[in-house]
């Protein structure tokens, strides 16, 4: 193993499920997304026939429709950003995984039949690769302490690739 490998490397299951969360929020986002379209194509054609503009005021079904797609639009930006932050520091935030939870556990309630139990799903997906991260960067600090490393040279080690 070369010294630029990262710890986490060592671990499959660990390093595929960090990867595999963000792809996980994407897809059921772009899902979400899909179904809303396709379950509300009648009230989506009427707004676009309707010019659009102010075509929502007043009508239940509409702004369903609407709220419906702006949620899982705000679904995938989450998950971008968990896989921003995957990618640029190599770890899991843990308030992805408790924002999904949150959002999850009140949707599994009100309505049973719902995607909000694929949220919970993921949510404890990635709290649980938090925990995980959390520790491994925990144990990663003390080694590189009591070997005498900074955390931030140990930190930038790790992220450093070799020059080829």
């Amino acid at each position: 193993m070369n010294a630029y490998a990262r710890p986490e490397s060592r671990k499959p299951n660990a390093r595929g499920l960090r990867l595999w969360v963000p792809r996980l929020m994407l897809a059921a986002a772009v899902l979400h997304m899909m179904v809303g379209v396709i379950a509300a194509y009648s009230h989506w054609s009427g707004m676009v026939s309707d010019g659009l503009w102010n075509t929502v005021r007043n009508d239940d079904a509409r702004m369903m429709a609407l709220w419906f797609m702006i949620s899982g639009i705000a679904f995938f930006g989450l998950g971008l950003l968990a896989r921003r932050s995957v990618i640029a520091t190599g770890t899991m935030p843990a308030e992805t995984g408790w924002i999904l939870l949150t959002l999850g556990i009140p949707v599994a309630v009100l309505e049973p039949v719902s995607g909000g139990w694929s949220l919970i799903a993921i949510g404890v997906l990635a709290v649980v690769v938090s925990r995980r991260d959390h520790f491994t960067t925990g144990f990663d600090r003390s080694a590189a302490q009591r070997s005498g490393e900074t955390v931030a040279s140990s930190a930038a080690s790790r992220n450093t690739a070799p020059s080829e």
